[in-house]
């Protein structure tokens, strides 16, 4: 968990250099839009519809234009995600650990659901 954890840190980091935003920005873009806007496409796949990316984005660019600054938000939201995942600490957990779990192995797991359902469903 610790290695895996290392190198979507470095990732990250690797993107925080290549685009010039802060390394709370890039979190927030991959796990708070980035992921979910690729879910709501392959649930547009499953179902055969176009309403939900495009609700996701007019949602999105709503949200987005009313966020004054979104450097202060990014580091607000960053901040209670980590408040969350650091709840599982009572339960045994790290930090590390909850995050590998919460943020890598789980979206995977929805990523194999969505992406079966959604490419290799039999008729």
């Amino acid at each position: 968990m610790e290695a895996l954890f290392k190198v979507v840190y470095d990732f990250l980091k690797f993107l925080e250099k290549l685009t010039g935003f802060t390394y709370e920005e890039i979190n927030i873009i991959i796990w708070y839009i980035v992921i979910p806007f690729t879910w709501v496409l392959l649930l547009d796949k499953i179902l055969g519809k176009h309403y939900l990316k495009a609700t996701f984005l007019l949602i999105l660019a709503l949200f987005l234009i009313y966020i004054p600054d979104f450097e202060l938000f990014a580091l607000w939201l960053f901040n209670v995600s980590v408040d969350f995942l650091n709840l599982f600490n009572h339960l045994g957990s790290s930090y590390k650990i909850s995050s590998v779990i919460v943020c890598v192995l789980i979206p995977m797991v929805m990523y194999f659901i969505l992406i079966r359902k959604a490419y290799f469903r039999t008729k």
